[in-house]
């Protein structure tokens, strides 16, 4: 099953991983230890010549900070995130994990995060995410707040942290901009460019950016179902990627107390695949059929998004207003054809599957701050609108013309409507102690209809969210206390009957009788010193869902099913510091134990542990600290989580960055997995077992070059809250 297996896994473990061809690397490693040390040699002479004394500057910010409800890492005080990139920038953030491979940043012990620069929420996701990022400069970043236990004035959806990304604040006027360029080497070469071009006056602020990417890797899957009934199937995929994604970003000052603003981008997504697959079954250790199933899936995605804001200030203290509307929407055609052998009668049926997803988003909020003497009260209100029609339609090949099967085609109508309102009191007591208390109340109306059977599937539910913060500092120590009540809505693509087939017995489709899950989340942090970060977490899961696979003879299918609860006990703990002026270090260590109750499938739950670690290693090699060495390491050990188990995971990475022209030319090469490593994992339940063993390209060469021009620190345009977004898939 093409989506429904890559999306199982993908959902629950993050896969990955082929066996790199041995030469490629041999040359990987030269080609990296020639531009180092010639890079090294050209600048020690420059080191040795410079007639003016350089001075250094030492900066007087920690690297970490704590806040009631959020963690800061101070990008200008760190060695290892100068020269870089936004998503470079944020894997040296304690706490998140970024996977450029998979397009996915992650808050630890949350699934994943929210993206805001300058308090706005970015509107975008995945592979357009992390492009866009690409575009921002670390020099341009003044720090990076990491909020675990989101406040009530943001959505209540997903157990997902925020990251708040705020750029320096400059005055300068004029033109700035970057261009870049990289290129990847896994099993097959990739390529990428990004470029921006800013412009700002006294009241007038403009951006333009762009983005390229043409890239590939190849992937091999082994899935196997233990029953009484057996599959054995074996994947060799080709995963192809070529995006473009150019945005323009405006902001006009009308006086000295408002400004308007208007955000558009536009996306061109090609995500394609060829697919070879191979399906052994067996019945009493017996073989029954062979299935061999080549594929071609072809995807066009254009996707617009626009944003537009009004804020006012309505005083000299602080008390402000903002308006905000956001429109999404998204025409996605896909045509999928394949062909499948069966050994048992030598005959080849062709069909052909065609989709048109059409999902839109509207949303309207305002948002008030008002600061008084007793406190500062934030309150606001929000309407959302999801739209989403989808077509499928499924053709066989007869007698040289194509037949549509209804009986495997369907149309399929989705709506919800979501209106939600906060308030949140935030008080100081002195210098040491910081609150806040707050609570959103949301009213969401879903409606599912599917014309083929006349089937309304209708939820009209309201809830509240409350959320408080309470932080104790006294010299070098820093206690916090946090809760916060989330919910995760099933994905437009969770609740779709649709019948997504790979061949013909393999498919995935939705469930529109899908729940909604409810999560409850304390922490308690210490900081020390602004270097060392402890937390202790708990987080109650309530009728949690995910895609379970079933097998009936021939048949092998996945939907979506509530299946869970879980109770989630973690500790982490971080150190970051300046070993020595030419040594930046961070550690990181996470442990949790789970606690699962099943229900609608017959499984026995088991207790899951967990421990995961990385080291993060930057060497400086030169007095001008133009060139620097950085070596990485990070484990996750294997660990049960209800009825699944994962074996241990280990990943290297390594590289050299080299900082050019006053910084402002950058050069990067790595190396990433290293070590080459494969996911493999396990699903028990009280009829089969279902198993994993996958690698996804994951071992590659990148070499890049970014170059800055002009006024580096013009400032960013702002950006847009568009929180719903990510749910439209």
């Amino acid at each position: 099953m093409v989506k429904s297996k890559r999306h199982f896994i993908k959902k629950l473990w993050k896969i990955p991983l082929p066996q790199q061809n041995q030469k490629i690397m041999k040359r990987t490693y030269f080609i990296i230890a020639t531009i180092f040390s010639s890079i090294v040699f050209a600048q020690n002479k420059i080191d040795s010549i410079k007639i003016i004394e350089e001075v250094n500057i030492t900066s007087t910010k920690k690297l970490l900070e704590r806040k009631a409800d959020r963690l800061i890492f101070n990008v200008e005080a760190s060695l290892a995130s100068q020269g870089m990139d936004a998503v470079e920038t944020l894997a040296n953030v304690p706490m998140l994990k970024i996977d450029e491979d998979q397009n996915t940043i992650s808050v630890i012990g949350k699934s994943s995060v929210s993206v805001m620069v300058n308090g706005r929420m970015l509107n975008i996701s995945g592979d357009a995410l992390m492009n866009y990022l690409k575009t921002i400069r670390s020099e341009n970043i003044a720090k990076i707040e990491v909020i675990t236990t989101p406040p009530a004035k943001y959505e209540a959806q997903g157990n997902s942290g925020i990251i708040n990304i705020v750029l320096k604040k400059n005055p300068n006027l004029g033109f700035s901009g970057s261009i870049g360029t990289g290129i990847h080497q896994r099993t097959y070469f990739g390529g990428n460019a990004n470029g921006s071009l800013n412009y700002q006056t006294e009241k007038l602020s403009l951006s333009f950016k762009t983005n390229y990417l043409n890239s590939a890797k190849r992937t091999d899957e082994n899935y196997s179902i233990l029953g009484s009934t057996e599959s054995f199937s074996k994947s060799i995929r080709k995963d192809m990627w070529e995006n473009l994604a150019p945005s323009v970003a405006l902001s006009y000052k009308l006086s000295e107390k408002s400004e308007i603003g208007f955000n558009y981008l536009f996306t061109d997504q090609k995500p394609n695949m060829n697919i070879v697959n191979t399906t052994n079954y067996l019945e009493n250790g017996s073989n029954i059929e062979n299935l061999f199933t080549d594929t071609k899936h072809r995807e066009k995605n254009t996707i617009n998004t626009v944003s537009i804001y009004y804020d006012l200030k309505l005083d000299s203290i602080g008390k402000k207003l903002s308006i905000t509307g956001n429109y999404y929407g998204n025409n996605s055609r896909t045509n999928v054809d394949f062909n499948t052998l069966k050994s048992s009668n030598q005959t080849t049926e062709f069909v052909n599957t065609s989709s048109l997803i059409q999902p839109e988003i509207f949303s309207a909020q305002a948002d008030l701050e008002l600061p008084f003497s007793f406190g500062t009260i934030e309150t606001g209100a929000k309407f959302t609108h999801f739209k989403n029609d989808s077509d499928l339609r499924y053709f066989t090949l007869q007698n040289s013309e194509w037949i549509q099967n209804s009986s495997r085609s369907n149309l399929f109508q989705y709506k919800e409507k979501n209106s939600a309102g906060y308030l949140t009191l935030a008080k100081n007591f002195g210098e040491k102690w910081q609150t806040k208390i707050g609570v959103r109340y949301e009213q969401t109306l879903v409606d599912g209809y599917t014309p083929s059977t006349g089937e309304h599937h209708k939820n009209d539910y309201g809830q509240w969210f409350p959320s408080a913060y309470v932080s104790y500092k006294n010299n070098k120590n820093t206690y916090s206390l946090t809760y916060s009540r989330r919910i995760n809505r099933p994905d437009m693509d969770n609740l779709n009957p649709f019948r997504w087939y790979s061949n013909t017995y393999s498919y995935s489709s939705g469930n529109p009788l899908l729940q909604h899950s409810y999560i409850n989340n304390c922490e308690h942090s210490y900081t020390y010193n602004n270097k060392l970060n402890a937390s202790l977490y708990y987080l109650h899961l309530k009728n949690g869902f995910g895609q379970i696979s079933f097998q009936n003879g021939l048949e092998n299918y996945g939907t979506y099913l509530n299946t869970y609860d879980n109770d989630f006990f973690g500790f982490n703990i971080s150190y970051t510091d300046k070993i020595f002026p030419w040594w930046e270090a961070s550690m990181y260590a996470n442990a949790s134990l789970t606690q699962s109750k099943i229900y609608n499938v017959e499984a026995t739950p088991k207790n899951g542990k967990t421990l995961d670690y990385s080291i993060r290693n930057t060497f400086t090699l030169n007095k001008l600290k133009t060139i620097s060495f950085f070596l990485n390491f990070s484990q996750n050990l294997p660990y049960y989580n209800a009825n699944s188990y994962t074996h241990s995971f280990t990943n290297l990475d390594s590289g050299l960055k080299v900082l050019l022209m006053e910084k402002q030319l950058q050069i990067n090469a790595s190396v990433s997995n290293i070590f080459a490593q494969r996911w493999r994992g396990d699903l028990y339940y009280a009829d089969n077992s279902q198993h994993f063993n996958n690698y996804w390209d994951g071992r590659g060469f990148r070499l890049s070059v970014n170059y800055t021009f002009g006024n580096k620190k013009v400032k960013e345009a702002k950006t847009i809250d568009f929180e719903e977004k990510s749910r439209a898939k």
